[in-house]
């Protein structure tokens, strides 16, 4: 067996004892990618995170958070100046939540379609207690780019969730 698949499998195996559900990633991995491995939280809310294995050794667990035609609109609608104050706010507090983070702004900071956020480990250094509390970390993340949204633009959100039958509404 070769040491990335042993640490694949050990990573697989963590995961999947702490509830998260695993599938291979075999599409839309980087260059530098020798494996990825698809995360998600259980329902009801599923996050969708990812692991990559690169060629160096190096592993990276990532989230990157689509901002929803509806909050790119309202986003649209502020002023520049706004919307540029907004996302560096947001950007800040992500970075409190996870300073072990690289975060990147997808659009950039006028035109923010997504949020990427990663955490970049050396397979000496990975344990499971550090991979599942980064895993936590990574959907808090998700959670606090989605509460900042519901907050700036409330009646947006509560405008489309009127629309919708029953259930959460998560945009």
């Amino acid at each position: 067996m070769q040491p990335s698949q042993s640490i694949r499998e050990k990573l697989v195996s963590w995961l999947t004892s702490a509830g998260f559900m695993v599938a291979p990633a075999d599409q839309g991995l980087p260059s530098a990618a020798e494996w990825g491995l698809m995360v998600a939280t259980p329902p009801p809310i599923q996050v969708k995170l990812r692991i990559v294995g690169l060629k160096n050794g190096l592993l990276i667990a990532g989230i990157g958070v689509n901002f929803s035609d509806l909050h790119r609109r309202e986003l649209q609608k502020l002023p520049e100046a706004e919307r540029s104050s907004f996302i560096a706010t947001l950007m800040s507090k992500i970075l409190l939540l996870c300073p072990i983070c690289r975060t990147a702004l997808h659009g950039g900071i006028v035109n923010t379609e997504a949020i990427i956020a990663e955490i970049v480990y050396s397979p000496d250094t990975l344990t499971q207690q550090r991979l599942l509390d980064d895993m936590t970390r990574l959907v808090n993340v998700f959670m606090l780019i989605n509460m900042e949204l519901w907050g700036r633009f409330p009646q947006a959100h509560l405008d489309a969730a009127k629309n919708k039958e029953g259930g959460p509404t998560f945009l």
